[in-house]
């Protein structure tokens, strides 16, 4: 990436100003640029159930952070095309996701957790 693209690419991943600082609230999506490699870090809060619904909760989590992650690439992706006046290659080349558990108690079945999601791309 030039100079020029990577200044582009970093005004449009950060968060701390403009137009990208007020997401909707219910979800995160934060972007690390090292080099030639991009990460999107997707973290939500999610309310489980019960233990027994936790499984398909978390099933249904993970399809929508990877819903959410590719709209957002798209976005960006589109917006790197006009601002820049060239297209935004990216390769994935890894991920993980996991369940932080916040708040349980042994009265209670409900149970609040942070889900996450890293998606990594090779950027090029």
């Amino acid at each position: 990436m030039t100079f020029k693209e990577n200044n582009v690419l970093g005004n449009l991943i950060n968060t701390t100003w403009g137009k990208y600082s007020s997401p909707s609230g219910t979800h995160s999506i934060k972007c690390d640029l090292a080099g030639e490699t991009m990460t999107l870090k997707y973290s939500t809060i999610v309310h489980f159930a019960s233990e027994r619904s936790a499984r398909d909760q978390f099933v249904r989590c993970a399809e929508e952070a990877v819903q959410r992650l590719n709209s957002y690439m798209g976005l960006l992706k589109s917006e790197f095309r006009e601002a820049a006046g060239t297209s935004l290659k990216t390769t994935e080349v890894g991920g993980n996701d996991d369940v932080e558990l916040i708040q349980s108690t042994s009265n209670s079945p409900r149970k609040i957790a942070y889900y996450r999601m890293n998606k990594t791309f090779q950027l090029g």
